[in-house]
């Protein structure tokens, strides 16, 4: 349950749904799995597992969701092989150039025609809502997976007036903080850090476990480089990596943390989950707008 990455989107104006009436409109919408035609298909599971039968969990105004998809993989490698046999075929059959229009009708008609055999991949996506604090927070780095899930949550529930954060200052100001090798409270500088150089041909130079208060860090900087991703350490319970898109990535959560989990010995698979989501949202959820304001003051 422990995200390694969050993706945030911030409302713009209060949530104005609870536990309840999510689970109500997500419920509508369950996962299952493609039918033989179906290139695709998504929807919402228990977050607490098959043994749940409730589609949100809340703990402490935070609610946990879960959305399921599952594709068919058809590599375009395996279609573009047969279309070539089959034109092949045609064209010494029927002595004849088969053309681009009827290439294209073959190819749909492989797809077709090897789409149920095709192997399925499902993967899952979890994701909370801060209703307090107005954050939606997706445990992905991917912005294509984040829109995924925040479109099938806009869909199911009528609307989602929620936005990523402005972006426009990060760079600068992790360029300046490495810089200086100086950052606000309760903010540390990690191990790792990521610069690229402007123009055509941008340069880019990483750092990792690796010392970053040393001369050669900061000469990349003193040429012209800004800083695109830097590794954070937050009141010395969390670590993680922020890009300049505000991206959190490689989220891990210090000692502090797992040993108040130890504490707790969770019974079954849906406590452990409400423990680690509970303890997680606690922590993150503080850690979110200490950094967040950093670039809109």
């Amino acid at each position: 349950m422990w995200f390694k990455n969050l993706y945030l989107y911030e409302f713009e104006k209060e949530f104005d749904q609870d536990a309840d009436s999510l689970h109500e409109a997500l419920s509508k919408k369950p996962f299952t799995e493609c039918s033989a035609t179906q290139r695709e298909s998504m929807g919402w599971v228990p977050p607490l597992g098959k043994n749940s039968e409730a589609y949100s969990h809340a703990a402490n105004n935070f609610i946990l969701l879960t959305m399921a998809r599952q594709e068919r993989l058809l590599p375009a490698s395996v279609v573009r092989e047969a279309l070539q046999e089959r034109v092949a075929d045609l064209q010494e059959r029927e002595n004849r150039k088969v053309g681009s229009k009827e290439k294209k009708e073959l190819a749909e008609r492989i797809e077709d025609e090897l789409l149920p055999r095709a192997f399925t991949r499902t993967q899952k996506l979890d994701a909370w809502i801060d209703i307090k604090g107005g954050w939606l927070v997706i445990n992905t780095p991917s912005a294509a997976k984040a829109e995924t899930f925040a479109t099938l949550l806009r869909k199911t529930i009528g609307s989602l007036p929620a936005v990523p954060p402005k972006t426009e200052a990060v760079s600068p100001i992790l360029t300046e903080w490495l810089s200086n090798y100086k950052l606000p409270e309760p903010f540390e500088i990690g191990d790792e850090c990521e610069m690229k150089s402007s123009g055509d041909d941008a340069g880019i130079v990483a750092f990792r476990k690796h010392e970053l208060g040393t001369d050669e860090v900061k000469s990349n900087i003193e040429t012209g480089k800004t800083v695109s991703k830097l590794a954070l350490v937050w009141d010395r319970k969390i670590s993680f990596v922020v890009s300049e898109d505000l991206v959190i990535k490689k989220l891990k959560f210090l000692d502090v943390l797992e040993e108040k989990m130890n504490e707790e010995d969770p019974q079954s698979h849906e406590e452990r989950v409400d423990i680690e989501f509970t303890l997680m949202t606690g922590e993150v959820s503080k850690l979110i707008p200490d950094l967040n304001k950093q670039f809109n003051k």
